[in-house]
């Protein structure tokens, strides 16, 4: 962080405390585990579906506060104008027991383009579904009419009623179904971009170990914006205050169900060879404790003779000032636009 950068921790504490009072009282806690008793299955299910449901209304003010903050700031269209119109279509990947939503944004104009997987956030347990679309779609709309790029949104099933490996099955299963269908979606299969947001890092950096192992077509880069890669949280590098620390662990809990957090398909910083990795943009928040587990990784790929970025920004997880909000938005263009060059 420059000095530069600094009076905007000053500002991101104002923007939040304006918030605070229109968006309390929040989510409310956490669902519980999965019952022993399947009887009790389907009133757990009931109550996670509500407490999910309460946690994405959350998500929701929160966005339309931040965004009117935006639109303030930098005027009616904040991130930028697309070059291009996009239209959205809907479409599905099948998974064993169903199938998965994908929402698919296309620029306006001719040829096959670069297609993104964009793999939301949510603490791998919320943010999916109408509230994942709508806190997604203004990204998708940028990396669509501005790289410009096919981009195609995965709504995968969610914990704790779908626990690990299903939320990172999902999305290998539709990252396998864009490559399919590269050529009705108007995509270049070979330029195949994996972007993951918080808990979606995770689930995208999985996925490009997946591509190592031959699993998966390897993709030509992967953006991990503030992600999540080692849910051990064993390292010593996640540092917040006990509160934090203990829902960190239920959020982890809830994803695992039983799974060993050291696991490399549970947690992507634990792959012990990641040479042969494609190029990988880390995005970090000076303030997000996230950020020491995310960068150590961005380090260990460059060990391995991976070409790495790493782009750091005064901001929470989640908060940033509407400037570093725009340069955040502009340099991950950038950095995808001479990658795809």
């Amino acid at each position: 962080m420059t000095d530069t950068d600094r009076p905007h921790a000053a500002v991101i504490a104002s923007i939040v405390a304006r918030g605070l009072p229109r968006l309390a009282p929040g989510g409310g806690p956490l669902p519980e585990p999965a019952p022993a008793d399947p009887s009790a299955r389907p009133e757990w299910e009931a109550e996670v579906a509500l407490r999910r449901a309460r946690h994405d209304a959350a998500a929701l003010a929160a966005s339309a506060y931040y965004d009117a903050v935006l639109e303030d700031s930098l005027g009616a269209d904040p991130l930028g104008a697309d070059e291009r119109p996009v239209q959205t279509s809907w479409a599905s990947a099948p998974v064993p027991g169903g199938t998965v939503g994908l929402r698919v944004y296309r620029p306006a104009g001719e040829g096959r383009l670069p297609v993104v997987a964009l793999v939301h956030g949510g603490a791998y347990w919320m943010g999916g579904g109408a509230a994942g679309w709508h806190l997604n779609d203004t990204l998708s709309r940028e990396l669509a009419g501005r790289l410009p790029a096919v981009v195609v949104g995965i709504d995968h099933r969610l914990a704790p009623e779908h626990p690990y490996p299903i939320p990172a099955d999902d999305v290998a299963a539709a990252i396998s179904w864009i490559v399919g269908h590269a050529a009705e979606l108007g995509a270049d299969a070979a330029r195949l971009v994996l972007f993951g947001i918080s808990s979606g890092g995770n689930l995208a950096a999985a996925a490009a170990h997946r591509a190592l192992d031959g699993e998966l077509p390897p993709p030509v880069a992967v953006v991990l914006q503030c992600p999540s890669v080692d849910l051990s949280l064993g390292s010593g590098r996640f540092q917040a205050d006990e509160e934090s620390i203990a829902d960190a662990r239920r959020i982890v809990a809830l994803y695992t169900a039983g799974a060993d957090p050291e696991e490399p398909g549970v947690s992507p910083a634990r792959r012990s060879d990641l040479s042969g990795s494609s190029p990988t943009l880390v995005i970090t928040g000076d303030y997000d404790p996230l950020a020491p587990d995310a960068l150590a990784y961005a380090d260990r790929l460059e060990q391995a003779g991976v070409a790495v970025a790493r782009h750091r920004y005064p901001m929470t997880h989640t908060v940033a000032t509407p400037e570093v909000f725009r340069r955040m938005h502009d340099e991950t263009l950038a950095w995808l636009g001479r990658v795809l060059a």
